[in-house]
């Protein structure tokens, strides 16, 4: 049934965003704010996939100019006027930009095993469909903040986290380019209801472990995968400093692994900035460097450790480690590669053998209590040295209870 100016008028609704239809694709989206704009959907001739477009919002627009809107849009080859939009900056454009100057500060060292594409994958799937065709300058805070929400409906909570920090990153970068005057995206984290998201990176409790191992022995995974796996279980890095490790990062004699700063989350950026960083000391076990040696036998690269089998110096891609646990007949929701960083930690806690700040100082995580303004990457090494060897042990003995 088609809508009417006192359907259109009258609508509202309380609890999330409804969409009334009118007639031929065009519907009005109406917001539990009372914000109501029209929206078409059509197929895209070219690409033949399904695609909704804004097409401006009401009472500014009304019910006739919307349907006459929509008709032009289509008597032009689902397309706008090209003098009306060729000057019109769109929220995509300026996310594409930003992408790659990301790219371009990446410093060509395979930025992160895949950061960039997680990034990507976010916008294209979680940003884009609400916001890629608005004009950048005619976007609201609430229209960022009903992203956010609407990710947040599906009770995760890594997607939400990056959600943020990537339209905060693009609204930084927007306001240095000139394309607005303010960040509307800072602060979005603090509108998140933490409370109610469940955690979104399943790990092995104690009594998994031996089975875990039992199937990643019996995995049919090159080998270099599979230590990759195991070496991560013994170290409880993530992945990116994992898979960007090099040979000459690692002191056998002294059982030491120097991450260099360039491949730590938290200071990637400072890096980048100039700061000068110095390496993340990482202890390793016994255990941890039997596996390493093992590696180094069996890496195919010239470069990187754990080097992929099938591109040439170029390390493991962050997804080949999810498809081998995968194939372990681990389910999404029952454990991921960044799982085992959370195995690592919640046992070490749960021990109640080790300080907070030792298993904290190991992890990489910063003390958002310090006052100093350096951090000490060699921060409670003997403690942590020792600490590594318990979790080098706890694994093997593990094992052995399984036989």
């Amino acid at each position: 049934m088609s809508l009417t100016e006192i359907k259109v008028r009258q609508a509202h609704c309380k609890e999330k965003t409804c969409f009334l239809s009118d007639e031929d694709g065009l519907s009005l989206k109406i917001e539990p704010s009372g914000r109501k704009s029209w929206c078409y959907r059509y197929t895209d001739p070219q690409t033949k996939k399904r695609r909704r477009i804004q097409l401006g919002l009401y009472p500014e627009l009304s019910l006739k100019k919307a349907r006459q809107v929509r008709d032009d849009f289509k008597d032009n080859n689902f397309c706008f006027e090209h003098d009306t939009v060729s000057n019109v900056i769109t929220f995509r454009k300026v996310g594409e930009e930003w992408l790659q100057f990301k790219l371009k500060n990446s410093f060509n060292d395979l930025p992160r095993c895949g950061v960039l594409q997680l990034a990507e994958r976010c916008l294209q799937q979680d940003i884009y469909p609400d916001l890629q065709d608005l004009p950048f300058q005619n976007i609201k805070r609430y229209d960022l903040v009903s992203v956010i929400k609407k990710i947040e409906g599906r009770q995760v909570k890594e997607p939400v986290k990056k959600a943020c920090s990537y339209l905060n990153q693009i609204y930084d970068y927007a306001v240095a380019m000139g394309y607005c005057e303010f960040n509307i995206a800072h602060g979005l984290n603090k509108i998140t209801i933490n409370s109610k998201i469940k955690k979104n990176y399943p790990y092995l409790k104690a009594e998994d472990i031996s089975d875990f191992k039992n199937k990643l022995q019996k995995l049919d995974a090159h080998p270099i995968i599979k230590k990759a796996l195991m070496f991560k279980l013994h170290t409880g890095v993530r992945g990116a400093e994992l898979l960007l490790s090099e040979p000459h990062h690692f002191d056998l004699k002294d059982k030491i692994w120097r991450i260099p700063a360039l491949h730590i989350k938290q200071f990637r950026r400072k890096v980048i900035l100039g700061h000068e960083i110095p390496d993340f000391l990482v202890p390793l076990s016994n255990q941890a460097l039997e596996i390493l040696k093992d590696v180094m036998q069996w890496s195919y690269g010239e470069k990187y450790l754990f080097a992929s089998p099938r591109k040439y110096n170029q390390p493991i891609h962050f997804n080949t480690l999810n498809m081998a646990i995968r194939k372990m007949g681990y389910g999404k929701h029952q454990l991921s590669s960044h799982g085992l960083r959370s195995t690592f930690s919640t046992i070490l806690n749960d021990s109640g053998l080790f300080q907070d700040n030792w298993i904290e100082a190991q992890l990489s995580h910063i003390d958002k209590n310090r006052t100093r303004a350096s951090y000490n990457h060699a921060d409670y090494l003997a403690q942590r040295t020792e600490m590594m060897q318990w979790w080098g042990d706890y694994l093997e003995n593990k094992s052995k209870s399984s036989l």
